[in-house]
């Protein structure tokens, strides 16, 4: 007979499966021990100040990264999330001063169901407009923030002191911090990842027209992406007002949360171009971006090239993610 042969592709390995799924996520929380144990070497009396510290210090970044890489995997980018947050804090803050726990606890849930509305409209502008996200979303940055200082003219508001130990704990208490970041991760995500619309997520962010012909509402689910950031945001703000114990309306303040969720999802593995990642990799990735300026100050090294060096270091780090991408795609 003849003609070429069609080769069959072999069965993928479970072993080879996990390092395409997970090794980024692996390789990010090694990074993460091996920081954690340099900064242990640096303090002398490390404990659980410390840990306090870097638990309620990353908790707002966390969350934040988390808003971004769901709206990033479905193949969009979200510029206006800090400054949704700033709002959300300014807002919270605002209700909060004078109040008990239980209207505080009232208000925070308040707030992080509207900043999910509102991100759910901001998603809704962009599927439906057919407007780059990038264009809508900045433009929303600007509006968001002129909001927050309307509600707070400067730096004010306030919360519970119960509130405040509930989210974050108290000088030497880390772990209310990490288990509010880990509820609402196993809370919220990995129930929604594992579902037909976090399956629709990813498929959207991989290739929107391949999605449509399979039968995925592709507008409702990059909605949904919007809706689920703002949850993500909302209580990213709420966790901020808990932090500060007031709101702060300086678009400084949402510029560099933008950022820094921009680059916690980047050094986390979640692709740019859409449907790759673990929202897991942006959580860790958050704490490593918490630990490099204090590793590095406490190295001496001066706070203007400590700058610096973090920004090679995500650039060397996306560029071995893009290298690992490709040679993924060409096994």
């Amino acid at each position: 007979m003849s003609g070429s042969l069609t080769t069959v592709p072999g069965a993928t390995s479970g072993l080879v499966r996990f390092r395409q799924q997970y090794g980024w996520v692996v390789g990010m929380g090694l990074v993460l021990l091996v920081m954690l144990f340099v900064r242990y070497l640096q303090v002398p009396n490390f404990g659980g100040f410390e840990l306090r510290s870097l638990t309620a210090g990353t908790l707002t970044l966390a969350l934040l990264a988390m808003a971004q890489g769901v709206v990033v995997i479905s193949g969009g980018i979200n510029l206006a999330v800090g400054a949704l947050m700033v709002l959300a804090n300014c807002v919270s803050a605002y209700f909060m001063d004078g109040q008990s726990l239980v209207v505080c606890l009232l208000i925070a849930a308040g707030t992080v169901v509207a900043t999910a509305l509102v991100s759910a409209a901001m998603g809704w502008v962009v599927a439906v407009s057919g407007m780059p996200d990038i264009v809508v979303t900045l433009a929303l940055h600007f509006v968001f923030v002129g909001i927050a200082l309307l509600v707070l003219g400067g730096p004010g508001g306030g919360t519970s002191p119960e509130f405040a130990q509930l989210i974050t704990g108290g000088f030497t208490n880390p772990w209310p911090a990490l288990l509010t970041l880990a509820g609402i991760y196993c809370l919220i995500w990995l129930p929604f990842s594992r579902s037909r619309a976090g399956i629709a997520v990813y498929a959207v962010g991989s290739d929107r027209q391949s999605a449509f012909l399979a039968g995925v509402a592709v507008r409702r689910t990059r909605i949904r992406a919007y809706l689920l950031s703002g949850v993500f945001t909302g209580f990213a703000g709420v966790a901020t007002t808990a932090l500060l114990g007031s709101g702060n309306p300086e678009e400084s303040i949402a510029l560099g949360a933008l950022l820094g969720s921009v680059a916690a999802v980047v050094l986390g593995g979640v692709a740019l171009s859409g449907g790759v990642g673990r929202l897991l990799g942006p959580v860790l990735a958050a704490f490593v971006l918490t630990l490099i300026p204090a590793i590095l100050l406490s190295m001496g090294v001066n706070s203007n090239v400590a700058v610096l060096l973090e920004g090679a270091i995500i650039i060397v780090v996306v560029m071995l993610g893009g290298l690992l991408e490709i040679r993924r795609r060409s096994e």
